[in-house]
């Protein structure tokens, strides 16, 4: 099975162990794996998930204009380990990031936007997220940009808080 469809699921049986929410999935994969219900509010959901590179970091790539930037659309993003082992002190590890927080953070130029070519020749931009686990201090960053500019985000307010949902 993909290490994509592992990273959603986990991510479903979270969100329903966790908070009791009803999840529809939807026919097609336009920018959204899934949406959630909880009460009378919902929420789209985009799982990104990566294995730890290089024992180093985990790394993430958003095509652009497949995004989606609402107020009840999240980003979650799940630093995959092997599922007998606990990383940085937890089973699992997900950053939960709103969309238009990432949209801010595009707008602002605090992270990285590349051009990659895809298929018939086209190019695409993409936001890639590098995220470095600090696992003595139990903290998450991001960091991108170019070597005279580098680009630093704390992310650890991020790591794990579904309450935003």
């Amino acid at each position: 099975m993909e290490i994509g469809i592992i990273g959603e699921l986990q991510v479903i049986e979270h969100l329903k162990k966790k908070l009791n929410v009803i999840t529809y999935l939807p026919y097609q994969d336009k920018g959204i794996d899934f949406i959630i219900v909880k009460g009378n509010r919902f929420y789209q959901i985009q799982v990104k998930t990566s294995k730890l590179q290089k024992f180093s970091y985990f790394w993430f790539d958003l095509m652009l204009d497949k995004m989606v930037f609402s107020n009840n659309t999240i980003y979650i993003f799940n630093c995959f380990v092997n599922e007998r082992r606990t990383f940085m002190g937890q089973k699992r590890n997900f950053l939960v990031i709103p969309s238009l927080t990432i949209k801010n953070w595009i707008k602002r130029k605090k992270v990285r936007i590349i051009e990659k070519k895809i298929s018939g020749g086209k190019r695409t931009k993409t936001v890639r997220f590098f995220i470095y686990p600090d696992v003595s201090n139990k903290i998450w960053k991001y960091r991108g940009g170019l070597k005279s500019n580098p680009k630093i985000i704390d992310l650890t307010p991020y790591w794990n808080k579904f309450g935003i949902i």
